[in-house]
Parts: structure tokens; sequence; C-alpha cells
């Protein structure tokens, strides 16, 4: 910061700190699915103790919140950038807890929530996969389901983008959740409870449509 400080005029620098908070979630939320990735078990949680590993993640975003809220003291507009990046993380958080039975929300109205900050439903429908596979494997096929039953809603509530990422600003790898997880899923490896013709024509969609914006 002191380097950037030191170099970039006041716009640049409000720019480079809102993209390194995007960069910064769009970090932990791969870390994290990336776990489900390397997840083999179908019957057996990823976390011994979940509870656990929520108390980690709260320290984790803490820790992230606190170092841009501290940044934003002399930038007030990052505020506003802070709360939409981060809330991501607490989606994803609220999610973890209803697929461990440890919150009484239902789970469609967070894969909604999910779903309008990622607006790809392909991409959805893997998030929400990973996680239940992460927490409860055995129940990854029934989420899948439930996300499945909700498409059309979904795609109502938030209709897919059709913007080339060309003509986006944050065209730097590393900005844009939809497009790292994009990424992350058409180079996976790992077999969802779908079928195999769901399956490849999931890829092929996602293929088409980043294959088209890269």
């Amino acid at each position: 910061m002191g380097d950037l400080e030191t170099f970039l005029d006041e716009f640049m620098l409000k720019k480079t700190v809102d993209a390194l908070v995007a960069a910064t979630v769009v970090f932990y939320v791969k870390c994290l699915l990336l776990k489900a990735e390397k997840h083999n078990n179908n019957k057996v949680a990823y976390f011994g103790d979940t509870r656990l590993a929520l108390e980690r993640m709260d320290r984790d975003i803490k820790v992230m919140r606190d170092y841009f809220d501290g940044l934003a003291e002399g930038m007030p507009a990052l505020s506003k950038v802070i709360e939409k990046e981060f809330s991501v993380l607490t989606t994803l958080e609220e999610l973890i807890r209803i697929a461990a039975g440890l919150s009484e929300s239902d789970a469609s109205d967070f894969i909604v929530v999910l779903h309008k900050q990622i607006k790809d439903i392909n991409i959805t429908k893997q998030v929400v996969g990973d996680l239940w596979h992460l927490i409860q494997p055995t129940e990854e096929r029934t989420v899948w389901e439930l996300t499945e039953s909700l498409e059309e809603s979904l795609i109502a509530v938030c209709p897919p983008d059709t913007s080339k990422i060309a003509q986006d600003r944050m065209t730097v790898p590393g900005l844009r959740l939809d497009e790292t997880l994009a990424k992350l899923y058409i180079e996976s490896k790992r077999k969802r409870p779908v079928h195999a013709t769901v399956a490849e024509n999931m890829l092929a969609s996602m293929q088409n449509k980043w294959a088209t914006e890269r």
C-alpha cells in the first residue's frame, strides 16, 4: 500500500484498492471450492468439525474485512465495495450452515441470493453442489435437484449476462468471480451426482460462453 500511495494518483489508487477487494474475495472462494475438487469421498464430510471450520472462516473474513475497512477510513466510497464483494462470503457461510443443519434458513432463499451474485445458472449449480459435497456429500444429489427445480425462478430473477467480458472494466484475470469459477469448473475432474448427458451439456455451455468471452 505504501508503494501504491506513492506512485499512483488518487483516482488510480482508489480503483486499485477496489480491485484488491474483489480479487481477495475471488481468491478465497476459489480456495474453498478447490477443497471440494480434491475431496473424493461421497459419504464423509471434508471437515471433521464444521462448526470449527465456520469459526475459522469467520476469523479469516474478519481479518480481511478489518484490513480493507481500515483503508476505507481514507476512502469513504470503498465501504460500499467491501460490503458488496464480501456479501458473497457471508452467503457461502450461510449455505454451509444450512448444509450442516446449523441454520434454520431455507436453502432455496440463499441459492437465489447466491445466483444474484454469480449470475450464471450453471456455475450456481456447481457451487451449491460443491458446498454440500464438502459438508453433507450424501445430500449433494438432493441439493442439485433442488437447484434445478429453481432454475426457472433463478433465470427470471437474474437473466443470463450476455455482455462480453472484454466490455467489462474488470478484465484482469482474478477480478471476476463468474469467470474464475467458470474456468475452475471447465477444468474440473470431479464427478457430480448428475446424469452424464446433463454434465456434458453444462460443460459445453460453459465452454461456449467463456471461450467466446475470453
